[in-house]
């Protein structure tokens, strides 16, 4: 029997029930059977859409490497590591290559759409299968949260917010019709300084920013939490000058362009991360915000330059393009949160620094 693809199901679903808010869009062309994540060719690569920094170069796994020494030290013995959507596994490799052999240390690992993951990894069903405060140690993602679906909110003329949908155009097109708030607490989201969209602004908002982040704090006994995302603190995420059109992008084959619409199932969709969501839901439980900082800083603080100094042309080049000013090395931003953990033990925090 041929498999009904996303865009079809789709279209189905718009016939009988009408229009959608796009983050239901979005849940379906990503990760509903068929769909952009579920595919058996990986998206992830110079053979697929797009790079990730963790995945780009071994350079990175060593890096976490090493600062997850340096908190087996701070803890009194050998640190948790937990990856939450490790993708290809790349990382994890890297991490457990750079570790060497060793004996007593827990790594684990999680993603939505699981695919193998490396000899000595254990391999977790889901975020909450692991015990509340059961982890000592480093919970790292990368590219985990802009990922999540979005609400397309708008500004109207009266001031008031309404939502784009998505509809069916009569010779099957998809495209966005305005409406109301599928749920009025989406207004939340935007935060108590950034309420009041100007007519026409968009704003990309998921509602599962915050349980999520929550989740990850709510595991973490001891250690660090760091997460790895595109995105801004709330007032950046949100200002109308340089953002009126939203952060939802689209990638395939290495370039980038905002049609959502089209290709449904075949292009990568992702939107921005309100940096301040984050920070707020691991407050909430406890945790210490230690820095807000950009990829290359965090590189550099966990001693990139020093595995440099010996390393081949290759490596250097994909050590600049970790680092690059103009790119990943600036736009990916990092938040650091720990709990019971002092970061001055583990980094250089004029280095680290705060994006």
């Amino acid at each position: 029997m041929r498999m009904v693809s996303p865009a079809e199901r789709l279209r189905r679903t718009i016939a009988a029930a009408g229009p959608m808010p796009f983050a239901r869009f979005m849940e379906e062309a990503l990760y509903g059977e068929g769909g952009y994540y579920r595919r058996s060719e990986s998206p992830i690569g110079k053979r697929g859409d797009f790079i990730t920094g963790a995945s780009f170069s071994s350079l990175f796994g060593s890096a976490t490497a090493r600062l997850l020494k340096r908190l087996d030290k701070e803890i009194g013995r050998p640190a948790d590591f937990f990856e939450v959507g490790y993708g290809t596994g790349a990382h994890l490799r890297d991490l457990l290559a750079a570790l060497g052999d060793e004996a007593g240390r827990r790594v684990l690992a999680c993603d939505r759409v699981q695919q193998p993951v490396p000899a000595g990894v254990e391999l977790v069903d889901s975020v909450t299968g692991l015990d509340p405060r059961g982890l000592q140690g480093l919970i790292f993602s990368y590219e985990l949260f802009d990922a999540l679906p979005v609400h397309r909110l708008i500004g109207r003329a009266d001031g008031e917010l309404g939502e784009l949908w998505v509809d069916m155009a009569a010779d099957g097109r998809f495209e966005y019709v305005q409406s109301e708030l599928f749920d009025p607490s989406l207004e939340d989201l935007l935060g108590e300084d950034s309420r009041g969209l100007l007519p026409g602004q968009i704003a990309d908002v998921s509602p599962g920013w915050k349980p999520l982040y929550r989740q990850l704090a709510e595991r973490l006994d001891r250690g660090l939490l760091l997460t790895f995302d595109y995105g801004f603190d709330r007032l950046r995420l949100f200002d109308p000058r340089v953002r009126s059109h939203g952060t939802l992008a689209c990638y395939r084959r290495h370039r980038v362009h905002r049609n959502a619409l089209s290709d449904v199932g075949e292009q990568d969709l992702t939107a921005h991360v309100d940096f301040t969501a984050l920070q707020e839901a691991g407050e909430e439980v406890g945790l210490q915000t230690l820095s807000f900082t950009r990829q290359a800083r965090w590189l550099l603080a966990c001693g990139v330059f020093g595995e440099l100094q010996a390393a081949d042309q290759e490596t250097r080049l994909q050590a600049a393009t970790l680092l690059n000013p103009g790119g990943m090395g600036e736009e990916m931003r990092l938040l650091v949160q720990g709990r019971d953990i002092k970061a001055e033990t583990l980094f250089d925090m004029e280095v680290l620094g705060s994006a």
